[in-house]
């Protein structure tokens, strides 16, 4: 019985012992990571600076240092053009690569919509891109753009190359440019017969046809101003009048309006006659 309660008390003071040991390391780690915490973040003032750059430095010295910069999702974008936005040359320190700056940086490219920063440890560098595609042709003050579907001009592509665009002319008409694109969509019949869209004041659009006849769509409502033109032509071949506007403008109800000299001279024919 006293070598059993002697090889208990033992035990149980081996037991403690070790607890305690193991208590102290784990508030020390937690501690360390606290302190580095608040270092990385500024939050200790110029002595977590001192310490931030210490550890960077350990970290670089210790191999974990840019050697790839792995691109998902990009089409024009180049994974070197990616690298050098956000700094990411071969050698340079893993960590000094910070994902939030890394993603705005991107993002500040003209052809970049979104962008996703990764640091995946010990040396790669991971960037999931979303790149604005060509949505229509813009023309204003004689020069042409390639647009974005928010309307963001396209640095670098050429209107040449993307001839089967929507066509949208006028100030303002980029900002505006889902919207009619979107209402002609769902027409069609009707889309085929226009050539482009001129935004007025920027406030409303005029649809131009192919015969050189406008339609003057309102401010408001303009999907069911299209939706109605596109009806009525289909039962009634409106469009195929030769009239110089078509004006959808006045509530429920549409003005043609023919052309002026064509009016004259027949007014003169018949005076003739």
């Amino acid at each position: 019985m006293a070598n059993w309660a002697s090889a208990q008390l033992r035990t149980a003071r081996y037991r403690t012992v070790n607890a305690l040991r193991l208590g102290f390391f784990v508030l020390a780690g937690l501690t360390a990571l606290a302190v580095l915490g608040l270092a990385m973040t500024g939050g200790l003032g110029a002595a977590g600076e001192g310490l931030r750059t210490a550890f960077a430095d350990h970290l670089t010295r210790s191999g974990y240092v840019v050697r790839a910069v792995d691109v998902a999702g990009a089409r024009d974008i180049t994974p070197s053009e990616i690298a050098q936005a956000i700094g990411a040359r071969p050698g340079r320190g893993l960590i000094e690569i910070d994902p939030k700056e890394a993603r705005a940086a991107i993002e500040a490219m003209s052809r970049v919509e979104s962008a996703q920063v990764v640091r995946l440890w010990p040396d790669r560098i991971s960037v999931i891109i979303t790149e604005r595609a060509p949505y229509a042709l813009w023309q204003n003050g004689g020069v042409h753009y390639v647009i974005d579907r928010r309307g963001i001009v396209l640095a670098g592509e050429n209107p040449a190359d993307h001839a089967g665009l929507p066509r949208l002319v006028g100030a303002g008409a980029n900002e505006a440019a889902e919207e009619i694109i979107t209402a002609l969509a769902r027409q069609p019949e009707l889309s085929a017969l226009v050539t482009h869209a001129v935004r007025v004041g920027e406030r409303r659009w005029n649809l131009r046809l192919q015969s050189g006849s406008d339609i003057l769509l309102p401010e408001t409502g303009l999907a069911s101003a299209v939706a109605l033109i596109a009806a009525l032509h289909a039962d009634q071949r409106v469009l195929d009048l030769d009239a110089q506007s078509f004006d959808l403008r006045g509530e429920g109800e549409m003005v043609v309006r023919a052309w002026p000299e064509r009016v004259s001279g027949s007014a003169t024919r018949e005076r003739g006659a």
